[in-house]
Protein backbone atom coordinates (compact mmCIF):
# COMPACT_ATOMS: atom_id res chain seq x y z
CA UNK A 1 0.00 0.00 0.00
CA UNK A 2 1.00 3.62 -0.47
CA UNK A 3 2.00 5.79 2.46
CA UNK A 4 -1.17 7.65 3.48
CA UNK A 5 -1.27 11.44 3.22
CA UNK A 6 -0.54 13.69 6.16
CA UNK A 7 -2.99 15.75 8.17
CA UNK A 8 -2.30 19.26 6.90
CA UNK A 9 -4.77 21.19 9.06
CA UNK A 10 -7.30 20.64 11.82
CA UNK A 11 -9.80 23.06 13.31
CA UNK A 12 -13.07 23.10 15.25
CA UNK A 13 -16.07 24.40 13.32
CA UNK A 14 -19.55 25.50 14.33
CA UNK A 15 -22.10 23.45 12.36
CA UNK A 16 -25.70 23.47 13.62
CA UNK A 17 -27.51 20.25 14.48
CA UNK A 18 -29.63 19.00 11.59
CA UNK A 19 -27.36 20.42 8.88
CA UNK A 20 -27.61 18.70 5.48
CA UNK A 21 -24.54 18.59 3.23
CA UNK A 22 -23.83 18.60 -0.47
CA UNK A 23 -20.57 17.82 -2.25
CA UNK A 24 -19.44 20.37 -4.84
CA UNK A 25 -16.32 20.90 -6.93
CA UNK A 26 -13.57 21.64 -4.40
CA UNK A 27 -15.96 22.63 -1.61
CA UNK A 28 -18.61 21.35 0.78
CA UNK A 29 -21.89 23.23 1.15
CA UNK A 30 -24.39 22.75 3.95
CA UNK A 31 -27.83 24.11 4.85
CA UNK A 32 -29.32 24.34 8.34
CA UNK A 33 -32.33 25.98 9.98
CA UNK A 34 -31.38 28.61 12.57
CA UNK A 35 -33.81 31.05 14.20
CA UNK A 36 -36.45 30.29 11.57
CA UNK A 37 -34.08 30.93 8.66
CA UNK A 38 -32.41 28.47 6.31
CA UNK A 39 -28.73 29.41 6.24
CA UNK A 40 -26.48 28.09 3.46
CA UNK A 41 -22.73 27.95 4.11
CA UNK A 42 -19.77 26.87 1.95
CA UNK A 43 -16.46 25.43 3.11
CA UNK A 44 -13.75 25.98 0.52
CA UNK A 45 -10.71 23.90 -0.43
CA UNK A 46 -8.43 25.85 1.91
CA UNK A 47 -10.81 25.72 4.86
CA UNK A 48 -12.41 29.11 4.34
CA UNK A 49 -15.99 29.26 5.62
CA UNK A 50 -18.32 31.59 3.73
CA UNK A 51 -22.02 32.33 4.25
CA UNK A 52 -23.79 31.90 0.89
CA UNK A 53 -27.43 32.81 1.52
CA UNK A 54 -30.16 32.92 4.14
CA UNK A 55 -33.90 32.90 3.64
CA UNK A 56 -37.16 32.02 5.36
CA UNK A 57 -37.72 28.34 6.05
CA UNK A 58 -41.49 28.86 5.56
CA UNK A 59 -43.09 25.38 5.73
CA UNK A 60 -39.87 23.52 6.59
CA UNK A 61 -39.61 22.20 10.13
CA UNK A 62 -36.45 20.34 9.19
CA UNK A 63 -34.28 19.76 6.11
CA UNK A 64 -34.09 16.27 4.61
CA UNK A 65 -32.47 17.28 1.31
CA UNK A 66 -30.37 20.20 0.06
CA UNK A 67 -29.22 20.60 -3.55
CA UNK A 68 -27.55 23.45 -5.43
CA UNK A 69 -29.08 24.09 -8.88
CA UNK A 70 -27.38 25.04 -12.13
CA UNK A 71 -28.68 28.64 -11.90
CA UNK A 72 -26.84 29.01 -8.56
CA UNK A 73 -30.11 28.65 -6.70
CA UNK A 74 -31.21 26.03 -4.19
CA UNK A 75 -33.61 23.09 -4.00
CA UNK A 76 -34.52 22.28 -0.42
CA UNK A 77 -36.92 19.64 0.90
CA UNK A 78 -38.20 18.56 4.27
CA UNK A 79 -41.34 16.89 5.57
CA UNK A 80 -43.97 17.17 2.82
CA UNK A 81 -42.56 20.31 1.12
CA UNK A 82 -40.03 21.21 -1.59
CA UNK A 83 -38.82 24.79 -2.15
CA UNK A 84 -36.92 26.08 -5.20
CA UNK A 85 -35.16 29.38 -4.58
CA UNK A 86 -32.97 31.63 -6.70
CA UNK A 87 -29.40 32.59 -5.84
CA UNK A 88 -30.56 35.31 -3.43
CA UNK A 89 -33.01 33.00 -1.64
CA UNK A 90 -36.19 34.30 -3.26
CA UNK A 91 -38.81 31.52 -3.73
CA UNK A 92 -39.47 30.55 -7.34
CA UNK A 93 -41.82 27.62 -6.77
CA UNK A 94 -42.82 25.18 -4.08
CA UNK A 95 -44.58 21.83 -3.90
CA UNK A 96 -46.29 19.99 -1.07
CA UNK A 97 -47.51 16.41 -1.12
CA UNK A 98 -51.23 16.00 -1.73
CA UNK A 99 -53.66 16.43 1.13
CA UNK A 100 -55.02 13.01 0.19
CA UNK A 101 -51.62 11.56 1.06
CA UNK A 102 -50.70 13.41 4.27
CA UNK A 103 -48.18 10.78 5.32
CA UNK A 104 -46.04 11.27 2.20
CA UNK A 105 -42.54 12.41 3.19
CA UNK A 106 -40.05 13.88 0.73
CA UNK A 107 -36.76 12.13 1.33
CA UNK A 108 -34.70 13.84 -1.36
CA UNK A 109 -35.01 16.20 -4.34
CA UNK A 110 -32.36 16.88 -7.01
CA UNK A 111 -31.93 18.54 -10.38
CA UNK A 112 -31.24 16.36 -13.41
CA UNK A 113 -28.95 17.13 -16.32
CA UNK A 114 -31.82 18.39 -18.51
CA UNK A 115 -32.66 21.01 -15.79
CA UNK A 116 -35.80 19.16 -14.67
CA UNK A 117 -36.19 17.98 -11.06
CA UNK A 118 -36.78 14.61 -9.41
CA UNK A 119 -38.06 13.89 -5.90
CA UNK A 120 -38.21 10.66 -3.92
CA UNK A 121 -41.28 10.43 -1.67
CA UNK A 122 -42.16 7.66 0.80
CA UNK A 123 -45.55 6.70 2.22
CA UNK A 124 -46.58 3.86 4.56
CA UNK A 125 -46.91 0.39 3.03
CA UNK A 126 -49.25 -2.38 4.20
CA UNK A 127 -46.37 -4.32 5.76
CA UNK A 128 -45.78 -2.82 9.24
CA UNK A 129 -42.93 -0.32 9.61
CA UNK A 130 -42.21 -0.20 5.87
CA UNK A 131 -42.64 2.39 3.12
CA UNK A 132 -43.43 2.55 -0.56
CA UNK A 133 -41.36 4.71 -2.92
CA UNK A 134 -42.92 7.23 -5.28
CA UNK A 135 -40.89 9.32 -7.74
CA UNK A 136 -42.15 12.73 -8.85
CA UNK A 137 -40.72 14.38 -11.96
CA UNK A 138 -40.99 18.18 -12.20
CA UNK A 139 -40.39 20.37 -15.22
CA UNK A 140 -37.69 23.05 -15.12
CA UNK A 141 -40.38 25.52 -14.00
CA UNK A 142 -41.56 23.29 -11.14
CA UNK A 143 -44.72 21.78 -12.65
CA UNK A 144 -45.44 18.11 -11.90
CA UNK A 145 -44.72 16.31 -15.16
CA UNK A 146 -45.17 12.68 -14.18
CA UNK A 147 -45.36 10.55 -11.04
CA UNK A 148 -44.58 6.88 -10.60
CA UNK A 149 -44.76 4.43 -7.71
CA UNK A 150 -42.25 1.59 -7.60
CA UNK A 151 -44.26 -1.65 -7.35
CA UNK A 152 -43.18 -4.88 -5.74
CA UNK A 153 -40.78 -3.49 -3.15
CA UNK A 154 -41.09 -2.00 0.34
CA UNK A 155 -38.38 -0.25 2.29
CA UNK A 156 -37.18 0.39 5.80
CA UNK A 157 -35.68 3.62 4.49
CA UNK A 158 -34.97 5.38 1.20
CA UNK A 159 -31.50 6.77 1.63
CA UNK A 160 -30.13 8.47 -1.48
CA UNK A 161 -31.29 10.04 -4.74
CA UNK A 162 -28.30 10.71 -7.00
CA UNK A 163 -28.34 12.52 -10.38
CA UNK A 164 -26.08 10.83 -12.94
CA UNK A 165 -23.85 12.14 -15.72
CA UNK A 166 -25.88 10.34 -18.42
CA UNK A 167 -28.95 12.39 -17.51
CA UNK A 168 -30.70 9.77 -15.37
CA UNK A 169 -30.60 9.11 -11.65
CA UNK A 170 -30.12 6.32 -9.11
CA UNK A 171 -31.85 5.52 -5.82
CA UNK A 172 -30.48 3.48 -2.92
CA UNK A 173 -32.69 2.09 -0.17
CA UNK A 174 -32.93 -0.62 2.47
CA UNK A 175 -35.49 -3.07 1.10
CA UNK A 176 -37.46 -5.35 3.43
CA UNK A 177 -38.53 -8.91 2.60
CA UNK A 178 -41.77 -10.51 3.78
CA UNK A 179 -39.81 -12.15 6.60
CA UNK A 180 -38.42 -8.78 7.74
CA UNK A 181 -34.82 -9.18 6.61
CA UNK A 182 -33.10 -6.28 4.87
CA UNK A 183 -31.14 -5.99 1.63
CA UNK A 184 -29.39 -3.20 -0.21
CA UNK A 185 -31.62 -1.98 -3.03
CA UNK A 186 -30.23 0.11 -5.92
CA UNK A 187 -32.13 1.11 -9.04
CA UNK A 188 -31.35 3.32 -12.02
CA UNK A 189 -33.81 5.32 -14.16
CA UNK A 190 -33.39 7.55 -17.18
CA UNK A 191 -34.68 11.12 -17.14
CA UNK A 192 -38.06 10.01 -18.54
CA UNK A 193 -38.64 7.74 -15.51
CA UNK A 194 -37.97 4.55 -17.45
CA UNK A 195 -36.51 1.96 -15.09
CA UNK A 196 -33.15 0.82 -16.52
CA UNK A 197 -32.34 -1.78 -13.87
CA UNK A 198 -32.94 -2.65 -10.23
CA UNK A 199 -31.00 -5.07 -8.06
CA UNK A 200 -30.70 -6.21 -4.47
CA UNK A 201 -27.42 -7.04 -2.76
CA UNK A 202 -26.25 -8.54 0.54
CA UNK A 203 -23.08 -7.04 2.05
CA UNK A 204 -22.51 -10.27 4.02
CA UNK A 205 -24.22 -13.62 4.61
CA UNK A 206 -25.13 -12.81 8.22
CA UNK A 207 -26.34 -9.25 7.63
CA UNK A 208 -28.92 -7.84 9.99
CA UNK A 209 -30.14 -4.24 10.35
CA UNK A 210 -28.18 -2.67 7.52
CA UNK A 211 -27.74 1.04 6.77
CA UNK A 212 -26.80 2.90 3.58
CA UNK A 213 -25.03 6.21 4.10
CA UNK A 214 -23.79 7.36 0.66
CA UNK A 215 -24.05 6.63 -3.06
CA UNK A 216 -21.83 8.40 -5.60
CA UNK A 217 -20.95 8.09 -9.28
CA UNK A 218 -17.39 7.39 -10.41
CA UNK A 219 -15.60 8.88 -13.39
CA UNK A 220 -16.55 5.97 -15.68
CA UNK A 221 -20.24 5.96 -14.73
CA UNK A 222 -19.92 3.19 -12.15
CA UNK A 223 -21.51 3.63 -8.71
CA UNK A 224 -19.95 3.34 -5.27
CA UNK A 225 -21.96 2.83 -2.10
CA UNK A 226 -21.03 2.97 1.59
CA UNK A 227 -22.74 1.92 4.81
CA UNK A 228 -22.66 -0.54 7.69
CA UNK A 229 -24.62 -3.44 9.12
CA UNK A 230 -25.11 -5.44 12.30
CA UNK A 231 -24.30 -9.15 12.48
CA UNK A 232 -24.24 -11.75 15.29
CA UNK A 233 -21.25 -11.98 17.58
CA UNK A 234 -19.45 -15.30 16.91
CA UNK A 235 -18.84 -15.78 20.65
CA UNK A 236 -22.58 -16.20 21.16
CA UNK A 237 -23.02 -12.94 23.02
CA UNK A 238 -26.31 -11.11 22.64
CA UNK A 239 -24.35 -8.03 21.58
CA UNK A 240 -24.18 -7.51 17.82
CA UNK A 241 -21.07 -6.52 15.91
CA UNK A 242 -21.09 -3.59 13.49
CA UNK A 243 -19.12 -3.73 10.24
CA UNK A 244 -18.73 -1.05 7.60
CA UNK A 245 -18.69 -1.82 3.88
CA UNK A 246 -18.07 -0.18 0.52
CA UNK A 247 -19.27 -1.66 -2.75
CA UNK A 248 -18.88 -0.93 -6.46
CA UNK A 249 -21.72 -1.32 -8.99
CA UNK A 250 -21.25 -1.30 -12.77
CA UNK A 251 -23.29 0.91 -15.10
CA UNK A 252 -25.35 -2.19 -15.89
CA UNK A 253 -26.14 -2.86 -12.23
CA UNK A 254 -23.83 -5.81 -11.50
CA UNK A 255 -21.83 -6.02 -8.29
CA UNK A 256 -18.15 -5.42 -9.11
CA UNK A 257 -16.60 -5.49 -5.66
CA UNK A 258 -17.42 -5.25 -1.98
CA UNK A 259 -14.89 -4.60 0.78
CA UNK A 260 -14.72 -3.97 4.50
CA UNK A 261 -12.03 -2.12 6.45
CA UNK A 262 -9.00 -4.11 7.54
CA UNK A 263 -10.07 -6.75 10.13
CA UNK A 264 -7.79 -5.16 12.72
CA UNK A 265 -10.04 -2.08 12.57
CA UNK A 266 -12.97 -3.87 14.18
CA UNK A 267 -16.48 -2.50 14.86
CA UNK A 268 -16.52 -0.12 11.92
CA UNK A 269 -19.02 2.12 10.11
CA UNK A 270 -18.60 3.85 6.74
CA UNK A 271 -20.41 7.19 6.45
CA UNK A 272 -19.39 8.59 3.06
CA UNK A 273 -17.71 7.64 -0.22
CA UNK A 274 -16.88 10.04 -3.05
CA UNK A 275 -15.04 9.85 -6.40
CA UNK A 276 -11.38 10.86 -6.37
CA UNK A 277 -9.84 12.90 -9.22
CA UNK A 278 -7.66 9.96 -10.33
CA UNK A 279 -10.66 7.68 -10.94
CA UNK A 280 -10.71 5.91 -7.58
CA UNK A 281 -12.74 6.69 -4.46
CA UNK A 282 -12.24 8.08 -0.96
CA UNK A 283 -14.34 6.95 1.98
CA UNK A 284 -14.52 7.94 5.63
CA UNK A 285 -16.10 6.56 8.77
CA UNK A 286 -15.44 5.15 12.21
CA UNK A 287 -13.38 2.17 13.35
CA UNK A 288 -12.34 0.51 16.62
CA UNK A 289 -15.57 1.56 18.31
CA UNK A 290 -16.12 0.06 21.75
CA UNK A 291 -19.27 -1.71 22.90
CA UNK A 292 -20.72 1.41 24.44
CA UNK A 293 -20.03 3.75 21.50
CA UNK A 294 -17.79 5.98 23.62
CA UNK A 295 -14.40 5.20 22.07
CA UNK A 296 -13.56 5.19 18.37
CA UNK A 297 -11.14 6.40 15.70
CA UNK A 298 -11.73 8.15 12.39
CA UNK A 299 -10.91 6.24 9.20
CA UNK A 300 -10.00 7.70 5.82
CA UNK A 301 -9.80 5.09 3.07
CA UNK A 302 -8.52 5.43 -0.49
CA UNK A 303 -9.63 2.78 -3.01
CA UNK A 304 -8.70 2.30 -6.63
CA UNK A 305 -11.41 2.23 -9.31
CA UNK A 306 -11.54 -1.58 -8.96
CA UNK A 307 -12.01 -1.38 -5.20
CA UNK A 308 -8.50 -2.31 -4.08
CA UNK A 309 -7.07 -0.47 -1.08
CA UNK A 310 -4.38 2.07 -1.97
CA UNK A 311 -3.99 3.40 1.58
CA UNK A 312 -5.92 3.91 4.77
CA UNK A 313 -5.37 6.45 7.50
CA UNK A 314 -6.61 6.26 11.08
CA UNK A 315 -6.97 9.61 12.87
CA UNK A 316 -7.03 9.44 16.66
CA UNK A 317 -7.30 12.86 18.32
CA UNK A 318 -9.66 12.41 21.26
CA UNK A 319 -11.62 9.59 22.89
CA UNK A 320 -14.42 9.43 20.33
CA UNK A 321 -13.51 10.28 16.71
CA UNK A 322 -15.87 9.85 13.79
CA UNK A 323 -15.56 10.61 10.08
CA UNK A 324 -18.81 11.94 8.60
CA UNK A 325 -17.99 13.46 5.20
CA UNK A 326 -15.13 13.43 2.70
CA UNK A 327 -14.62 15.88 -0.18
CA UNK A 328 -11.75 14.91 -2.52
CA UNK A 329 -10.09 18.03 -3.96
CA UNK A 330 -8.75 18.82 -7.42
CA UNK A 331 -5.67 20.94 -6.80
CA UNK A 332 -2.96 21.18 -9.44
CA UNK A 333 0.19 19.30 -8.46
CA UNK A 334 -1.43 17.66 -5.43
CA UNK A 335 -2.57 14.05 -5.08
CA UNK A 336 -5.06 12.52 -2.63
CA UNK A 337 -5.94 15.87 -1.08
CA UNK A 338 -9.31 16.08 0.67
CA UNK A 339 -11.46 17.97 3.14
CA UNK A 340 -12.98 15.91 5.95
CA UNK A 341 -15.81 16.75 8.29
CA UNK A 342 -15.96 14.66 11.43
CA UNK A 343 -16.46 14.90 15.14
CA UNK A 344 -14.06 14.79 18.08
CA UNK A 345 -15.90 13.92 21.29
CA UNK A 346 -19.11 15.19 19.70
CA UNK A 347 -17.74 18.52 18.45
CA UNK A 348 -17.60 19.13 14.67
CA UNK A 349 -14.11 19.35 13.21
CA UNK A 350 -12.70 20.20 9.78
CA UNK A 351 -9.59 18.39 8.58
CA UNK A 352 -7.53 18.73 5.44
CA UNK A 353 -5.26 15.89 4.36
CA UNK A 354 -2.73 15.63 1.56
CA UNK A 355 0.89 14.98 0.71
CA UNK A 356 3.41 17.71 1.36
CA UNK A 357 5.23 16.21 -1.61
CA UNK A 358 3.73 13.97 -4.27
CA UNK A 359 4.52 10.31 -3.49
Amino acid sequence: MQVPPEMLSYSAIDIPDGAVYEHNDNQITYAAIQDGLVRVTAIGAYGQIKPVASFSGQKLNYISSFHGTDDHGFLIAGGNAIMKLNDSGKPEWEYTTSSSDPAGLIRSAVQLKDHSYMAAVTSPAEQPNTSMLRLIHFTASGKVFRSQELPGAVFDNVDTLTPLSDGGFAVSAESVTETGTEQIFIAKWDAALNLIWQNKYDPAEDTENLWITALSEGSSGNLALAGYYNHPNPDGSYRYLTSGYVMGISQEGSLQWIHQPDPSLDRSMLNDIQPAPDGGFMATGTVNQDWHGTVSKQLVWKLSSDGNTEWNKVINRTTFNSGLLVQPLRISGQKDTALLIGTADGSPVLIKIGYLKNP
